[in-house]
């Protein structure tokens, strides 16, 4: 057998500690993200931990703008007084533990090597084709229990969509899930019960009650989109206020670096959108030399720029990969001392899909160190900027010029699903 999808000893180890937790009768603290790929880990762990004899589980989500790993994450978990702590889909890094004294499981896909001391860890990163956090917990758990099997195979599948999107190929090593997605109203329902769940994250209230009891009550995504489990109102209220975000910060125009290798968009939103609009950029936006898309946000938390980066599919060589945590690490080491103003919250998540949180000065010296000015223009470009798509071209008059409506960017009704499928990066 191969290491899929996880290294197969770290696979049996955290299946040892589920089993052992579950037995001994103490409070299990559950820390899943909350994205519908960590909320699908995390409904699947409470049902594997349920079928299994546990009787008192709690869940703990960060507040917006915090991270599992800092010390204000450790001060809020000690007040649960848990027996263990099963940490998913939060990203992981090096260093204390995140629970001192706590028997702790992380599991977790993200780019990473290193990890928070005392916790058993199972990852899927480095294990080609790296499997999500959902999935690797719905392998983990469903052959526990004679019970998990039909009743967590459907979160597998619908946090992968949140990750992966629709068009995922549940082809070896991945399991063949399209029973399941057949059984429960096919992809359209998975989709639609995403954009639902995803939703309440992105606002600016960032309030997490309402879809966390939806996923863990629900027995299909059918119940989450017909609206069969409390609090799809609310999440459907959530869903049009980020559409309405969307649409009013959606046709702010990228500005180019000065060798045109990066797209900045600014926005100034109390909502979690970047993500959103660096993902609708990245399919369309083309340049000789555009190597990724990066959103920032001025608005999301005070003080602070919060900016997500997608790579550009539409780049002039698609078959060069481009690793933005490695880009982002690199452009930071050009100004000396700049990487450790950045901050652990910088250059997190995935190779493809990544981002951060700093703070506004350190994010001034970064705009330096990609090629622009401080203000996010082109660097030595003067009031000269860089032909936007939008503007109007005047050397050839009658000719019909690009829009960013042409661009992907037609006006979504607050009835409609914002989200574009990507993988998330941790945090942005």
């Amino acid at each position: 057998m191969t290491d899929w999808p996880c290294k197969l000893s770290a696979l049996e180890s955290a299946r040892g500690f589920v089993k052992d937790v579950a037995s001994k009768g103490g409070k299990v603290l559950l820390a899943p993200d909350r994205d519908a790929d960590g909320l699908c880990a995390g409904a699947t762990l409470h049902h594997a931990l349920t079928a299994l004899g546990a009787t008192d589980i709690d869940t703990y989500f960060v507040p917006k703008g915090e991270n599992i790993h800092a010390r204000e994450a450790t001060e809020a978990l000690s007040v649960f007084n848990a027996a263990a702590l099963i940490v998913l889909d939060q990203g992981s890094r090096g260093g204390t533990a995140i629970l001192p004294g706590v028997p702790t499981l992380i599991l977790d896909h993200h780019q990473s090597t290193v990890f928070p001391d005392e916790a058993k860890v199972a990852s899927a990163y480095g294990h080609e084709p790296v499997a999500t956090t959902s999935l690797l917990a719905y392998v983990l758990c469903h052959d526990l229990h004679p019970s998990l099997e039909e009743k967590i195979n459907w979160l597998g599948v619908l946090g992968t969509f949140g990750d992966l999107g629709s068009g995922v190929k549940w082809q070896p090593p991945f399991p063949d899930m399209g029973s399941a997605i057949k059984q429960h109203g096919g992809k359209q329902k998975f989709s639609q019960a995403v954009s639902l769940i995803n939703a309440p994250r992105r606002t600016a209230a960032c309030d997490m009650g309402g879809v966390w009891q939806a996923v863990l009550l629900a027995t299909s995504p059918r119940d989450i989109v017909d609206g069969k489990v409390p609090g799809v109102e609310a999440m459907q209220a959530a869903r049009d206020e980020v559409t309405g975000e969307v649409n009013k910060h959606a046709r702010a125009p990228p500005k180019f670096s000065a060798d045109g290798t990066v797209a900045l968009v600014t926005i100034n939103s109390g909502a979690q959108i970047h993500p959103l609009i660096a993902t609708r950029w990245c399919s369309s936006l083309k340049g000789k030399n555009l190597r990724y898309v990066m959103v920032a946000n001025h608005g999301y938390l005070p003080d602070r720029v919060n900016f997500a980066a997608r790579v550009a599919k539409t780049r002039a060589n698609p078959e060069i990969p481009v690793d933005l945590i490695a880009s982002f690490k690199a452009a930071a080491e050009t100004d000396p001392g700049l990487s450790d103003i950045l901050g652990d919250n910088y250059a997190r998540g995935h190779a493809q899909a990544s981002g951060g949180s700093v703070s506004a000065e350190a994010f001034k010296r970064l705009l330096k160190a990609l090629g622009f000015d401080e203000n996010g223009n082109t660097l030595g470009g003067g009031n000269k900027k860089r032909k936007q798509v939008g503007d109007a071209d005047k050397s050839t008059p009658g000719k019909k010029t690009k829009t960013l409506m042409n661009f992907g960017f037609k006006k979504q009704s607050p009835s409609k699903p914002v989200d574009n499928p990507d993988a998330q990066a941790k945090p942005e």
